[in-house]
Formats: C-alpha cells, sequence, structure tokens
C-alpha cells in the first residue's frame, strides 16, 4: 500500500511540474527564387526570402514561483535549397541562451544572442523587422547582428524599456578585447515609440567601433511610418576575428576597417545611415511595404568619401494565419569611393548599381 501511495504521490508531483512548464518546438521557412544584377554576372535561382531567415528552434519556460521563471531558448539557422546549416554553420547560430524572468526585476539572459543595437533598431523602428538579404539587412554590418558570450538585462518601467547589454571579449589578459557594451532607452506612446541606444566595441588592438541610434514609430489606423538612425564610427585599423573562430568579435557580422582600395587605413571611419519606410494594411489580405536606406561614409579611402543607398518595395498576400507569399523588388546604388569600397555594406564587384526581385513563399510552424 506504502508503495501504491508513493507511486501516485509522484506522479501527482510529475503532472503538477509539467503543468507548471512547457517546452515549444517552432520554425519559419521563407524560401524565395530571386533574380539580381552584379558585376561579375546576373543570378536567378533560389534564394532566402528577403524578409526572414530561415530557422527552427526550441524555447521553455518553468514556473519557480512568486512571480519568477526560468527561460531558455536555442535556434538554428538553415538554408532550406541545399540543406546548409547557415551562421557560420554554428550548431545554434542564431540563438543560445538561458536566462530568469521575474515580474518585478525583469529578465536577466545569458548565451549567444542579437546586439543591442540590431535589437533596439529592428524590432521596433524597422518595416520588415532588420530585413534578411543585404538589400534589406546591409545596416547590420555597421554594428554587428549576434553575438557570443553575452549577459542581456532588460526590464520595462511603465512606459519606459531599458535593455542593458554586456558580450565578454574572453580573451586571455584583456577583459575589453573582443567586448561591447550596449544599452537603450525606448519610450512608448499611444500609437507609437521613440528612443535612443548606444554601442562600443573593441577589438584585439585596443581599436574601438561607437555607435549611437536614435529611431522613432508611429501609426494611423493601416499606415505604419518608421525612421531610425545610426551614427557608427571605426577606429582606423579596427579589426574583427574571422569567422569560426574565438579571435575578438568573431562571428557578429561586423565590417573591419583595416584597408582601403588604396592600401592600409590610416583614418577613423564614419557612416552616417537613415533608414524611413511605410507599412500599409490595404486590406486583411493584403499588406504593402516601401523603404528607403541612405549611408554616407566619410574617410572610405584617402581623403575620399561614398554614399550607398537602397530603395525596396514588398507587396505581402497572406493565404492564412501562418503562410503567406509576397513579392520584392529593390534597387541599390553606390557612388564615389564606396562603389570599390572593402569596408562598406554593399559590394556590386565595381559597379555602381544593383537591381534584384524575388517571389517568396513563407511559412511558420
Amino acid at each position: 500500500m506504502k508503495r501504491i501511495i508513493s507511486g501516485a504521490g509522484l506522479a501527482l508531483i510529475c503532472c503538477a511540474a509539467h503543468a507548471q512548464s512547457s517546452v515549444t518546438l517552432y520554425g519559419l521557412i521563407d524560401e524565395a527564387v530571386r533574380f539580381q544584377t552584379s558585376g561579375a554576372g546576373n543570378t536567378f535561382g533560389m534564394n532566402e526570402g528577403a524578409v526572414n531567415g530561415n530557422r527552427f528552434g526550441l524555447k521553455g519556460v518553468e514556473e519557480l514561483g512568486g512571480g519568477t521563471r526560468a527561460i531558455f531558448q536555442l535556434e538554428s539557422g538553415f538554408n532550406i535549397a541545399t540543406g546548409k546549416s547557415d551562421q557560420q554553420s554554428q550548431l545554434f547560430g542564431r540563438f543560445a541562451w538561458v536566462g530568469l524572468q521575474n515580474d518585478t526585476f525583469g529578465t536577466l539572459k545569458a548565451g549567444r544572442q542579437y546586439g543591442g543595437i540590431y535589437n533596439f533598431y529592428a524590432f521596433n523602428f524597422d518595416p520588415i523587422g532588420g530585413g534578411n538579404i543585404n538589400a534589406t539587412d546591409w545596416s547590420l554590418f555597421l554594428v554587428g547582428i549576434r553575438f557570443d558570450n553575452t549577459l542581456q538585462y532588460e526590464n520595462r518601467f511603465g512606459p519606459v524599456a531599458l535593455q542593458v547589454q554586456r558580450s565578454f571579449g574572453g580573451q586571455p589578459g584583456s577583459n575589453a578585447a573582443g567586448s561591447t557594451t550596449t544599452a537603450s532607452l525606448i519610450y512608448n506612446f499611444n500609437g507609437g515609440k521613440v528612443g535612443v541606444a548606444g554601442a562600443e566595441s573593441k577589438d584585439g588592438g585596443g581599436h574601438k567601433l561607437v555607435v549611437g541610434s536614435l529611431g522613432g514609430t508611429y501609426a494611423w489606423g493601416p499606415l505604419g511610418l518608421y525612421l531610425y538612425g545610426i551614427d557608427a564610427r571605426r577606429d582606423a585599423g579596427f579589426s574583427v576575428g574571422a569567422t569560426n573562430t574565438s579571435a575578438p568579435l568573431a562571428n557578429t557580422n561586423i565590417i573591419s576597417n583595416v584597408t582601403t582600395v588604396s592600401g592600409a587605413q590610416t583614418s577613423a571611419r564614419n557612416d552616417v545611415f537613415v533608414r524611413v519606410g511605410a507599412t500599409y494594411q490595404l486590406a486583411p489580405q493584403w499588406r504593402f511595404i516601401a523603404s528607403y536606406a541612405y549611408d554616407h561614409a566619410n574617410n572610405v579611402a584617402p581623403g575620399r568619401s561614398g554614399t550607398t543607398q537602397t530603395v525596396y518595395g514588398i507587396a505581402d498576400y497572406i493565404l492564412s494565419k501562418r503562410t503567406d507569399v509576397y513579392v520584392e523588388v529593390d534597387h541599390s546604388h553606390l557612388s564615389g569611393a564606396s562603389v570599390d569600397d572593402p569596408n562598406g555594406p554593399l559590394t556590386f564587384a565595381g559597379k555602381a548599381n544593383n537591381f534584384g526581385a524575388s517571389v517568396s513563399l513563407r511559412t511558420l510552424f
């Protein structure tokens, strides 16, 4: 009888624990047929969609009591056309973090995560949440997208959202080399939000990348307007570690500032980037998106500056709650020293113009 009672008690405990925790398998596939011009020759074929990267993942939550939860997320990117892993072939290259969340004291997460500046603008002030191909997401190369060894704290205080992040460099003998520190504040109000963010990254040689960003968005019924700016200043010689290494700032997608077409970079570079965008929900099934991005770069080469510009448009038809199909068209133009800039966010094999168009099918699971 005691064994029966003990077994029943254990079963009840297990059921109670199961009721207070959950693990979810999820994913997204966004695949396109894309045409694109290039100085190296035009291409036509399969390509990831312009809006989202393909991924599958696991996320979980366990209630600990007192308004506190243990949380985690593991997310892997992949190329559906080839079956290969994305994000430098890291197993969970999109996300890999664990944390604690409290209703009063906020959320603390540790692991590989989106960088604070990308978090700030992509998920608040960008019309498509950051984009997924060079034509729609090239601003990320100025600030980096994901950072290893990252500790992040976030909380809300009424209408104000705070996020603070520290990515540890992990370099022997130096707490600074390879590190990135970020902070952002966003004020939410009826119909929109405004915010400010700043970050500093340090490479292995003491060179810095300093970034500031401002953003705002507002909605009038079916119309949404978006605006954000980035000021990115890279010291001469600022260098990022090679992919799939433990070198300073590896696996972040930040651009180096080491060379120009004329030789070694001998002066600091300053990129001033602005994106404006709009979305319009014409009907429950139809959504239209348009955006224009502009970057002016000083000291691309000795005594020379350059500009990068892109405009894109998207027409999205919603088939169901989980599936849609969309058409995307984009055009980019480089001028001045940016045409052959080895450290620029966009390059077209020495050509000034690039055109692209794609048809994408996107589904969630």
